[in-house]
């Protein structure tokens, strides 16, 4: 019997050593077939990397003797399948000859003060995949890189990417041509984005990270959202994917809406149903509207949060269907209707922005304030509200808008001593890649010894945004004045637009734009002496603190 027990003990401990041993042995094959895969993606980076560094930087291929793109396509599916270190140096030294040889080759000097935040080549000088044989030759290119055109990039008041292969009819790619868009994309913004330098994330990681998601996405719906994701990557409000709008459906839901971190007021309803401005928006098909704002949020591209909460207050009511269960909140009483949806075309985006306007440009406060809209055609009335302007102790600029009127900057020859500039500008240098110029903008008012001597008072909130945002700053060179609101959207510049294939591109800041001391805007938004921020309660309740706020500063001076 003892005998008997000491077997099965032993049977026992052998049994679960076996068992231990398989768990072992499945969970290191997992590990070095991940480990194997996550290499094979730092191989493909490499080979992106490399290709988009000749890409801009050899004479040959920059001035547009070689048709890169192809060379692309030719060796992709050869590093796709190289095993080790060794077969991808080899291909990149092929891929390296494909350029010819450099006639005449040039040593590049550059300029002084230049912007250099942006430039990065650790990955060449450090990379532990890359021999030093094609780290040398990669490095003779560089210090003799091209110094003519660029075919596919040039400044032209932004910056311009018409040289570049369109692909239009192209809708569903194949993988290599999936890997070459995402190349090309990632090596533009690597070399000519003058915000590169604070991205939520470090730029060569986002390039890891999306070579798996191309290659393995399977339809063009998922594509197209892992193309929004990479317009997310560069934390620019301005990135945005063009070309295909019905991602999210054809249809929008009856009302307009205005987002304040997870509540969601309705600012406006389209076609009645029962619903009202200053409703609570609880839920959408019963999805509470939290977990539908964090759904969204994967693809929604934003400089800060109220560019983030803008941006939301569109997205958020897309939809495939053309009707709809809504779970609306008034007061204590909450109820869920049913609503007819309306097409994304019939949209109405004087909702949707909110920008402040009247038809004349501007309104009286009592005798002494002048409020003056910058969204209005200045060239029709300019001299009318100057004339208004020169007669009151204070004039309030609601910036709280859009303004394109190049007319606009005819009024600050009332208001400067002297031209003054608005801002600088970092743009891009297109045969240096990954070095930007500063700019000083042009001046703006002439000579005036006996400059508007009144107070001065600018509103801005986050319906500021690129232009608007513009605008606040080309205010603010008036000496003196106060600006009052609340943060803006932080993403000023020229939009750029990239050629994503299938008619698509994403857009980004064609240049950066900063103070005259060379202060950000991007991400930060626009200064604010005094800060107001709205609550639910005065959205609700159509109130507008900013100019509330605005009048009390004023009071404070005697004005009324």
């Amino acid at each position: 019997m003892r005998r008997f027990k000491a077997f099965l003990r032993k049977k026992f401990i052998n049994m679960r050593t076996l068992r231990i041993l398989v768990i072992f042995i499945a969970a290191f094959a997992g590990y070095i077939s991940r480990l194997s895969a996550q290499t094979q993606t730092e191989r493909m980076a490499l080979y992106c990397k490399v290709w988009g560094f000749i890409k801009y930087h050899h004479p040959n291929v920059a001035g547009g003797t070689v048709d890169w793109d192809s060379v692309f396509i030719a060796h992709i599916r050869r590093v796709q399948s190289t095993k080790d270190n060794t077969q991808l140096n080899n291909e990149l030294a092929e891929l390296i000859m494909a350029t010819g040889p450099m006639a005449d080759p040039q040593t590049a000097r550059l300029p002084r003060d230049i912007f250099t935040k942006n430039h990065d080549l650790h990955w060449l000088q450090n990379s532990s995949l890359l021999n030093k044989e094609n780290r040398g030759k990669l490095l003779f290119i560089y210090t003799h890189r091209n110094r003519g055109n660029n075919r596919f990039v040039k400044f032209n008041n932004y910056t311009d990417y018409s040289g570049e292969k369109t692909y239009d009819g192209m809708t569903w790619p194949t993988a290599e041509y999936r890997l070459l868009f995402l190349a090309r994309f990632w090596n533009t913004i690597n070399y000519y984005d003058p915000y590169k330098f604070i991205t939520a994330e470090n730029w060569n990681s986002v390039l890891t990270r999306f070579i798996p998601k191309v290659q393995g996405v399977k339809d063009t719906t998922a594509y197209h959202k892992i193309l929004l994701q990479l317009a997310v990557a560069l934390h620019d409000g301005h990135a945005q994917l063009y070309g295909r709008d019905d991602i999210w459906g054809k249809y929008w839901l009856p009302f307009y809406i205005t987002v304040l971190h997870d509540t969601v007021v309705i600012t406006h309803a389209d076609n009645g149903g029962g619903i009202k401005q200053g409703d609570l928006l609880v839920a959408i098909n019963n999805e509470p509207i939290a977990k539908r704002i964090a759904r969204f949020k994967r693809y929604t591209t934003s400089s800060n949060l109220p560019s983030l909460n803008r941006h939301l207050e569109q997205m958020l009511l897309l939809t495939p269907d053309t009707a709809q269960q809504v779970t609306i909140k008034r007061g204590a009483k909450t109820f869920t209707i049913r609503v007819s949806n309306m097409p994304v075309t019939q949209r109405k985006w004087q909702y949707i922005n909110k920008y402040t306007f009247n038809d004349k440009g501007y309104e009286m406060i009592g005798k002494s304030i002048i409020k003056v809209y910058t969204d209005q055609y200045w060239g029709k009335n300019a001299d009318t509200i100057k004339a208004l302007m020169r007669t009151k102790k204070a004039i309030i600029f609601d910036a709280r808008s859009y303004m394109d009127d190049d007319a606009f900057y005819s009024i600050f020859d009332m208001f400067l001593h002297s031209p003054t500039p608005i801002n600088y500008s970092t743009v891009i240098m297109p045969h240096d890649p990954g070095y930007f110029k500063w700019v000083l903008s042009p001046k703006i008012g002439g000579v005036n010894p006996r400059p508007y001597s009144g107070t001065v008072i600018i509103l801005a909130d986050e319906r500021c945004q690129s232009q608007g945002e513009y605008t606040v700053m080309t205010l603010q060179t008036i000496p003196h004045s106060v600006t009052i609101g609340s943060q803006t959207c932080g993403l000023d510049g020229v939009d750029s637009y990239f050629p994503m294939g299938g008619g698509m591109s994403i857009s980004h800041s064609g240049y950066g734009i900063y103070y005259p001391d060379k202060t950000p805007t991007q991400q930060r938004g626009v200064r604010i002496d005094i800060q107001v921020k709205k609550s639910v309660k005065n959205i609700i309740r159509d109130e507008d603190p900013a100019l509330q706020e605005a009048l009390r500063y004023l009071e404070t001076k005697g004005i009324r």
